[in-house]
């Protein structure tokens, strides 16, 4: 019987078994190489090409030298909606484009107990919250919780007030940043009425938005006064002419 068997090998080992080949760009990186043919008791001496693909998930960007200074970026969200519920967010990213957000503040007017937490895809709240569109998810993935290995990018989980209907939050996440491709600068958080099921609800909605329910406020991810991205690199010098 044919089976697939995936041989979990060093890129060093990778390398010897591609005949001394060596491969790019994979240094300390485990790969996986595909023995064949694949056949119960059989070992062949041919191997498929070891092949890397990087998670979609927590690995906001990727690590690279930056020719600049890297400097904090900070962003505010103010929360409204049509109920009590208001609160004030900090986000903090030390290191952009690279490394967690650090996300910090307080929200007032909740029931006690969990409440669904997420960044949404758009900072449009002319229809208040409604329009702030799905969770952001760039990688169209289920939903899930912040520390699932597949998930949304704007999957922060629950929240949890106490009886006197107030928040402290204080989290941090590697699965979004403030600049680049997965910036969520310009859209917004919401705040649900239910707990986040964190797709573990056994139906297509839990899949999607984890049953969270009625958005209770929203605001827009702004960035603060004096903090903006970093410039983007130097232009390639041109080559010279012969």
């Amino acid at each position: 019987m044919l089976w697939s068997a995936l041989l979990l090998v060093s890129a060093a080992q990778a390398a010897h078994i591609l005949q001394g080949r060596p491969v790019q760009g994979l240094p300390h990186r485990s790969l996986y190489v595909r023995q064949i043919p694949e056949s119960f008791g059989y070992s062949g001496n041919l191997y498929q090409p070891p092949q890397y693909q990087v998670p979609q998930y927590f690995d906001s960007q990727p690590f690279a030298s930056y020719p600049y200074a890297v400097q904090p970026i900070t962003a505010v969200v103010l929360l409204k909606g049509d109920s009590e519920v208001e609160g004030t967010l900090l986000m903090v990213q030390p290191h952009p484009p690279n490394g967690p957000v650090f996300v910090n503040g307080n929200i007032t007017g909740l029931s006690p107990g969990k409440h669904g937490f997420h960044i949404h895809t758009y900072g449009d709240l002319r229809n208040g919250c409604t329009s702030a569109g799905p969770h952001f998810n760039p990688y169209q993935t289920n939903h899930g919780g912040p520390v699932d290995p597949y998930r949304h990018v704007g999957d922060l989980g629950n929240i949890v007030a106490g009886e006197d209907g107030v928040v402290q939050i204080q989290l941090s996440d590697h699965a979004f940043s403030l600049t680049g491709p997965l910036s969520v600068v310009g859209r917004s958080v919401v705040v649900h009425e239910m707990e986040d099921d964190l797709g573990r609800g056994g139906d297509q909605e839990s899949l999607k938005t984890g049953n969270s329910g009625k958005r209770l406020a929203c605001g827009i991810i702004g960035l603060a006064e004096n903090s903006s991205p970093p410039p983007p690199p130097p232009p390639p010098a041109p080559e010279a002419s012969e």
